[in-house]
């Protein structure tokens, strides 16, 4: 088990294996509840697309609700930057 130590303006840094885990950043939302005397903290929705990964690759997941992207879509996506 891991131990943070609470700041004098009340926060707290999360270890880094958990961000790690839980693909957190900086700027990065989570929700924090009490479960009885627990204190759980878990990863907000994303919001944004999120690059995982998996069996020796890495993907780019989009986020919950996103609309579905086929390549055409993408092509036309890039095709905007520079």
């Amino acid at each position: 088990m891991k131990t943070a130590t609470l700041s004098t303006k009340g926060q707290l840094v999360i270890p880094t294996q958990f961000r790690k885990a839980l693909h957190l950043r900086a700027g990065d939302r989570v929700r924090v509840r009490l479960a009885g005397e627990k204190l759980i903290i878990e990863r907000d929705s994303t919001t944004r697309a999120r690059l995982v990964e998996r069996r020796g690759r890495k993907l780019l997941v989009a986020p919950p609700g996103a609309p579905p992207m086929d390549a055409e879509t993408v092509k036309l996506i890039l095709a905007d930057f520079p």
